[in-house]
């Protein structure tokens, strides 16, 4: 194996035509890397190719896989290989040169612990070669979506060109990846986000296989409902959903508390009836609060914070604040635009639990 701790894992199947080549340029233009050939037992002797280059050259390597299990399966394959071989850093790239060698270099370089590196498309610098107008629109569409609605912070959230390091792949388990085609690409800077790991990218020119076939068709729809899988897993969107049954029901505990008290005041004071709405409207919503912070403590954001009375004015400061907001929204509505009290409730409630839920998840329950 040699001293290198730099690992190149490329997935193939059929790729005959440009295998040999590939390995030729990597070595010319990288350096201090070792290569893993993962071949699916290509039919047109891929893997024969690569075991013939191995003998001869001690720094490539075959693995050879019995069937054809998709992209996702083939690089865990790779990376669990080379972390039994000992390697530190593993590069994932295409044999058909959309992926440029001459990129290696600054891409390893841009990798360490705690980065994830990334070979962009669509950082200054980096663009696409080759390809027609409706495929570039279908790869900035789906690039756009997916950073949309998984939040990942790179530009080229859809790459395939990426350096990671072993203590990324510690971090996770490689058997729990849900992806097998394409969308493990996502998967992963989504996972490496989710871990606290940075992502950085350095430019590329992404030019179109020139020999063999694309293997992507067929993969596009099974890549979007994975994607949308993989929101709904979210970490984030489990806790608002939770967030949002706990605002429903202390919404009734709002409601069933302003309606009698509301009545209440009227019978025993003589104010103004929009005073006394306001008056209701604001006792009842600080019950539903701390009802809300007891559940949301136990079940929502599950909180072992142990300084229960610090944790607690902090609910209570984003409670009173949302109050104030409550109170605002509710007073437009009901006074300003002279909407019926129903509507008040529902607007002034659904934007309090917006401010509510994001302030109390990034500082409330932050830990």
């Amino acid at each position: 194996m040699g001293t290198e701790k730099n690992l190149i894992v490329i997935p193939t199947y059929n790729e005959k035509g440009n295998i040999k080549k590939i390995i030729d340029e990597i070595f010319n233009k990288a350096d201090g890397v070792d290569i893993l050939v993962v071949d699916d037992s290509s039919p047109d002797g891929t893997g024969k190719i690569v075991e013939e280059i191995a003998k001869k050259n001690k720094k490539v390597h075959l693995l050879n896989r019995t069937k054809k299990e998709g992209l996702g399966r083939a690089y865990v394959a790779g990376f669990k290989w080379g972390m039994s071989k000992g390697y530190e850093k593993f590069i994932s790239m295409d044999a058909d040169f959309s992926h440029p060698p001459e990129a290696l270099n600054p891409l390893i370089a841009l990798c360490d612990d705690q980065t994830v590196a990334i070979g962009s498309r669509y950082i200054r610098g980096g663009r696409i070669v080759g390809w027609d107008v409706k495929r570039y629109i279908n790869s900035w569409g789906a690039n756009f979506v997916v950073r949309l609605i998984l939040a990942i912070k790179a530009k080229d959230a859809t790459a395939g060109f990426k350096c990671y390091p072993l203590e990324f792949f510690k971090s996770i388990d490689l058997d729990a990846i849900q992806a097998a085609g394409y969308a493990f690409q996502v998967e992963m800077l989504l996972l490496a986000q989710e871990n606290k790991f940075k992502l950085k990218e350095t430019p590329i020119i992404f030019k179109d296989r020139v020999t063999g076939e694309s293997k992507i068709s067929g993969e596009l729809s099974k890549s979007a409902k994975l994607v949308f899988k993989l929101f709904s897993q979210k970490k984030s969107v489990r806790q608002f959903v939770k967030f949002a049954i706990v605002g429903g029901i202390n919404t009734l505990v709002d409601w069933v508390v302003y309606l009698p008290l509301r009545i209440l005041l009227q019978n025993l004071v003589s104010l103004d009836i929009q005073l006394i709405r306001q008056i209701a409207k604001a006792l009842s919503f600080v019950v539903s609060a701390l009802s809300s912070y007891y559940m949301n403590r136990k079940w929502t954001f599950a909180s072992k914070e142990k300084k229960v009375a610090v944790e607690a004015s902090k609910f209570m400061i984003v409670a009173i604040v949302g109050l104030l907001i409550n109170s605002a929204a509710f007073y437009v509505v009901t006074a300003y635009l002279d909407w019926i009290e129903f509507y008040g409730l529902v607007i002034a409630t659904a934007v309090a639990m917006f401010w509510n839920f994001f302030v109390n998840k990034n500082w409330t329950f932050k830990k």
